[in-house]
């Protein structure tokens, strides 16, 4: 006993300088720009606290486990006796809730290792890397930690079940209340009618189950209610255990990476930056459309009117996408940001967009060539609208970009949002394949296409009427095949939580003999408030069963109320 109580503080060092050592720590590597003497110092001192209690508790633990591997029988019951130790669960959690704080809070997760070396630095960037703090979720020793959790929370259901399962569901629980159970129980003495009908109809108006056996001038009573609150933590714990599997099977089957799509694109390969590898997807994601939307044209859209100095930026950014399977259209959606788009067990979030640096739509006015110079105005045809990687068709003609620049003089002033765009329309007319540049200046646009000796039988003209850039879309692709698992995990917890701090089970034990009752009563749980409203229901039923009034001292009585429901060689109900 002695070792245990030592084993026991030596563990509390162990948690506490763990604790201490592990947010010195993470404040120096997250919070502190500069770190002097005084923080190493610091750290230093946390460490070596932490060095010691955890070399003085293995010795301690060693010694404990040696002599308590000399009391079992066998190793097997060693083992399962150490794996349901209350002890290992606490340390898990602490351990689990640490590495989960660092995964969610300080580090982001599955980026590719250029993103931490220049957040955090060459040296803590590449440690943070190799240490798979990067993706702590889906790393092996996090996984271990679950799985160790699930088992240690298994062995102790299964070591304190049994005796919770005798005392509430099996017929061991039916006991008289003879001499020997009297002893343990210290019952209450009464005096009511000699049927004892009033005190079963007191019992089953409080909810409870009687059962009544007679013996010769005796009749024994036993009452119980609320028996499946004790296995409330049990249905806690399983639901805990289906809340880990969810977990793992996403760790292990789960997947998650970035997506990039060009408008009028599709896109097949998802990223996993995390573990430097690409996916094939088992479908295509096709860019139909992407938007930028702006704060005034979020407020038309909810049918308001509002005023506001930022009517022109950017509130939000969304795509319309169609998902493909087989070369056959199967789904069709927008993605937004904080609206993810789902396609079975796959989610599509909207994570980031840019320019491509070319065109994405682009409007075309064609002129008849010769009556151009004469009539512009009898010589204009018509409109033809092009759409990056798609084929129009205009008369005689088949159209589409073939090269273009977001703007011909710098153009890194494109991506920049300063166009001045140029491009070279492919042109399929008579069998005949022309290239055609069109500029944003139609003087440019002229000279330029009279410079080609290719489009002198070439009938038209084309001008740039209007001009829209290509973007791309990123999207963040992610599959949890765990989450249904989880969502049942966390209505099992739920539930069980209810069963558990809501209902009570409650015991009533009783023999009458004569006209004289005697009663013992307990309760797992709220036990002064039951025993409180039970005595003053006592008192009521001896008052309406006395002839003179008077009425025994309840209070006197039940000095030593039961703590337990089980009885020492106690004799059972046959019920």
């Amino acid at each position: 006993m002695e070792q245990a109580q030592q084993t026991s503080k030596g563990y509390a060092l162990l948690v506490g300088s763990l604790i201490v050592f592990t947010a010195v720590l993470i404040v120096g590597l997250f919070h502190l720009e500069h770190r002097g003497v005084l923080y190493f110092a610091l750290l230093g001192g946390t460490l070596a606290l932490f060095s010691f209690s955890l070399l003085s508790y293995a010795l301690s633990v060693l010694s404990y486990l040696r002599q308590e591997y000399a009391k079992r029988k066998s190793f097997f019951s060693f083992l399962f006796d150490f794996l349901a130790d209350l002890r290992l669960a606490l340390f898990l959690m602490v351990v689990l809730g640490i590495l989960s704080m660092l995964g969610s809070t300080y580090v982001q997760q599955g980026q590719p290792i250029e993103f931490y070396l220049d957040r955090f630095g060459a040296d803590l960037g590449y440690w943070l890397w190799r240490l798979w703090i990067t993706d702590v979720f889906r790393s092996w020793y996090y996984i271990g930690f679950i799985v160790l959790l699930a088992i240690n929370l298994t062995a102790c259901s299964f070591k304190r079940l049994p005796r919770v399962w005798v005392q509430s569901f099996t017929k061991e629980r039916f006991q008289k209340l003879d001499n020997r159970l009297e002893e343990h129980l210290k019952p209450i003495v009464l005096k009511v009618d000699s049927s004892g009908e009033k005190f079963v109809k007191l019992l089953r108006r409080q909810g409870f189950r009687v059962y009544k056996e007679e013996e010769g001038d005796r009749t024994y009573f036993y009452a119980e209610k609320g028996r499946y609150a004790r296995l409330g933590v049990y249905v806690v714990h399983v639901g805990l255990l289906v809340i880990m599997a969810g977990a793992l099977v996403d760790a292990l089957l789960g997947v998650r990476g970035s997506l990039v799509v060009q408008e009028g694109a599709k896109g097949d390969t998802l990223l996993i930056p995390a573990k430097e590898k690409a996916l094939k997807l088992p479908f295509q994601v096709e860019l139909k459309d992407f938007r930028i939307v702006s704060y005034q044209e979020e407020f038309e859209r909810r049918g308001k009117q509002k005023e506001t100095p930022f009517a022109q930026a950017i509130a939000s950014f969304e795509s319309d996408i169609r998902i493909i399977q087989k070369g056959k259209v199967v789904s069709e959606g927008t993605t937004a940001v904080n609206s993810p788009f789902d396609f079975g067990t796959y989610r599509i979030f909207q994570a980031t967009y840019g320019l491509t640096g070319q065109a994405g739509r682009v409007r075309l006015a064609v002129f008849d060539k010769k009556l151009a110079p004469k009539d512009p105005q009898s010589a204009f045809i018509g409109h033809v609208e092009l759409q990056a990687g798609k084929v129009s068709e205009f008369r005689d003609m088949l159209l589409a970009i073939d090269r273009s620049t977001l703007n011909v003089e710098d153009e890194q002033k494109g991506f920049e949002g300063e166009l001045k765009p140029a491009l070279v329309v492919k042109v399929l007319r008579e069998g005949k394949a022309y290239d055609v540049p069109v500029v944003y200046s139609p003087e440019l646009t002229v000279f330029a296409q009279s410079q080609l000796a290719d489009l002198s039988d070439f009938p038209y003209s084309f001008f740039l009427v209007d001009f829209e850039p290509q973007f791309f879309s990123g999207f963040q692709v992610s599959r949890q095949p765990g989450t249904p698992i989880v969502w049942l995990g966390s209505a099992m917890v739920v539930g069980g939580m209810f069963l558990a701090f809501y209902t009570v089970h409650r015991k009533v034990w009783a023999k009458l003999e004569g006209a004289t009752l005697k009663v013992a009563f307990w309760s797992h749980k709220f036990k002064e408030e039951f025993k409180r409203d039970f005595l003053k229901s006592l008192e009521v039923l001896q008052h309406e069963s006395a002839s003179d009034g008077k009425q025994p001292d309840f209070a006197k009585q039940d000095k030593e109320l039961p703590e337990r429901s089980r009885g020492e060689g106690g004799q059972r109900l046959s019920g």
